[in-house]
């Protein structure tokens, strides 16, 4: 700032008393408008199903507050011009410390957790050479695509093993070429799950908030050294008349770090990242119009000085702090309104019967979980939104019910040749209810009708549980089990997607996990064992990732 101030914007000449008035009252408009909507930020957020939790509710109130405090510093410096100096200071620092350490918390949590969950979901997909093999032994597991497949055995001797063979050769010629540079990159994306595992524990609330505080402590030592060194911002005697450039170089060094720095090439890590939480959008409008407002306020402060002494350059930072805050809260609590909106909407629907059995086309907003079943049996559709749920730091859902998938087919390869025939296939395992035998067309080239299959093999919809596909929806006569060959797959699924401390826990309702340990800890395990789970987890991907699958 200048040395002296225009006599026609001194304090009490109309122009002032105009300009302090108008600030005033944007002001105050800023200050209801910011608590308001962080406190609905907060209070929505404790839905679940909003997905605002997901974008860390402490560092966004770290990072509005810290934009508050620096665009409140602008406004009351356009207004009055007797602010102190050494008050403008540590508004100003403080606020941009907090709000830039906050961006760039928020922004290394979520790379660090959508990283994750992207090459977790990725090394999950299962090698199409344990595929053809499979094809080949007449054994078909569930894969990570969850559409329904009919393999019957009873179609051997009729043409279709043969076809089979032959497709099973050339997929294996085709993948054999590139079996070598697969093995390559599945070896980089493990080695780099890795390393982005490693950096979770840092990438909590708990440390990123000590980093802030870290950051704030050395901003209020810097603050205070000024103060003591620059006569200007001293405490004592008050200063109102200030120069922006020396007192503000310190801080304003740090920013210009991070808008040309630090935020550009964290933007160039996650630009290629699945955006579901807003995070680049964030990184966009905090760069660019940061850098925007800094260059327009170093200008106008040291270069039109007279125009300062009309409108004060510093006012300039409000802008800046009030993007940020729409990007940052207002926007996506918008749009979280809507989704539980939405959501809620969806989820008091009960679809008839009638809708069920209806073919597939596009059907209105009532119909939305016949739409999100049927997607679940559409390969193309599923592997979609298995995508997208990664974006929305949920493919630990969507890879449980392919765990599930799995489980299904293994039981039933394992459980259903020898119930169909009518003996138990284990020990613990009673007679199960016998299931209508399968009815082939007769092909017109055949000498002979096909036989019945005895061990027909159908994986169904992960909608349908392990016992109803055993038992084709019949009452079984006693309890069925899971074979004991399954029990440690079993215990890997719980301490994967059950326990608590997993990096890929579903985090069930505490009811149902006292269930399954209840269960697992009697060494009772029924095929129902996951079943509770299974349509928790179902629920939470419909009402939450296909709401927001469906609206993109």
């Amino acid at each position: 700032m200048t040395d002296t101030i225009l006599e026609d914007w001194v304090a009490g000449t109309t122009n002032y008393r105009i300009r302090a008035s108008v600030i005033a009252g944007v002001s105050v408009v800023y200050t209801i408008f910011v608590i308001v909507t962080l406190v609905m930020f907060i209070i929505v957020a404790r839905n679940k199903r909003s997905g605002l939790e997901k974008r860390s509710v402490k560092l966004v109130f770290i990072q509005a507050l810290g934009c508050y405090l620096a665009g409140v510093d602008g406004l009351v410096t356009a207004a009055l011009n007797n602010w102190a100096c050494f008050i403008r200071l540590w508004l100003f620092n403080i606020g941009f410390m907090l709000s830039l350490s906050a961006m760039f918390a928020r922004a290394f949590h979520l790379m660090v957790v959508y990283k994750v969950h992207e090459l977790t979901s990725k090394l999950s997909l299962r090698d199409p050479m344990q595929i053809i093999n499979e094809m080949e032994a007449g054994v078909m597991q569930s894969a990570p695509i969850l559409p329904k497949i009919v393999v019957h055995s009873s179609l051997v001797g009729h043409g279709v093993e043969h076809t089979e063979k032959q497709s099973a050769s050339a997929l294996r010629s085709k993948f054999s070429r590139t079996k070598l540079s697969s093995s390559e990159e599945q070896i980089r994306d493990m080695q780099q799950l890795k390393k982005y595992r490693r950096l979770l524990p840092y990438a909590t609330d708990r440390m990123l908030i000590t980093f802030i505080l870290i950051s704030l402590v050395l901003t209020m030592v810097l603050s205070l050294v000024i103060n003591i060194t620059n006569k200007q911002f001293a405490v004592r005697p008050v200063q109102s008349v200030c120069d922006f450039f020396w007192g503000f170089l310190p801080v304003t060094a740090i920013i210009i770090v991070y808008f040309f720095i630090v935020f550009p090439l964290i933007l160039w890590r996650v630009w290629g990242n699945r955006d579901a939480y807003g995070i680049r959008h964030d990184l966009i409008i905090c760069d660019t119009v940061g850098i925007a407002v800094l260059i327009v306020t170093l200008v106008w402060v040291n270069v039109l000085r007279e125009t300062q002494q009309i409108w004060p350059g510093l006012s300039y930072v409000w802008i800046y702090a009030f993007f940020l805050h729409i990007s940052s809260v207002f926007v996506p609590l918008l749009n979280a309104i809507k989704h539980n909106k939405s959501a809620l909407e969806g989820n008091n629907q009960s679809p008839s019967s009638e809708a069920e059995m209806a073919p597939r086309v596009l059907l209105p907003l009532p119909n939305r979980r016949v739409n999100f079943n049927r997607m679940l049996d559409d390969p193309i559709e599923y592997n979609k939104f298995r995508t997208f749920a990664v974006s929305c730091f949920s493919s630990e859902l969507t890879a449980f019910i392919e765990e599930y998938q799995v489980l299904k087919a293994k039981t039933i390869a394992i459980l259903r040749p020898k119930s169909m025939r009518g003996r138990p296939s284990d020990s613990t395992i009673c007679t199960l209810a016998n299931p209508e035998p399968t009815k082939l067309p007769v092909s017109p080239h055949a000498t002979s009708p096909p036989k019945t299959s005895e061990s027909a093999y159908t994986p169904t919809s992960v909608t349908t549980s392990i016992l109803d596909t055993l038992t084709n929806n019949s009452k079984p006569t006693h309890t069925v089990s899971f074979p004991s060959q399954l029990f440690d797959k079993l215990k890997a699924v719980y301490w994967d997607y059950i326990d608590p401390n997993s990096y890929t826990s579903v985090n069930a309702s505490p009811m149902v996990v006292r269930r399954i340990d209840e269960m697992m800890n009697n060494n009772d395990y029924n095929v129902t064992l996951f079943d509770e789970l299974k349509d928790e987890v179902l629920f939470m991907l419909y009402s939450d990732v296909y709401t927001r699958y469906i609206r993109k």
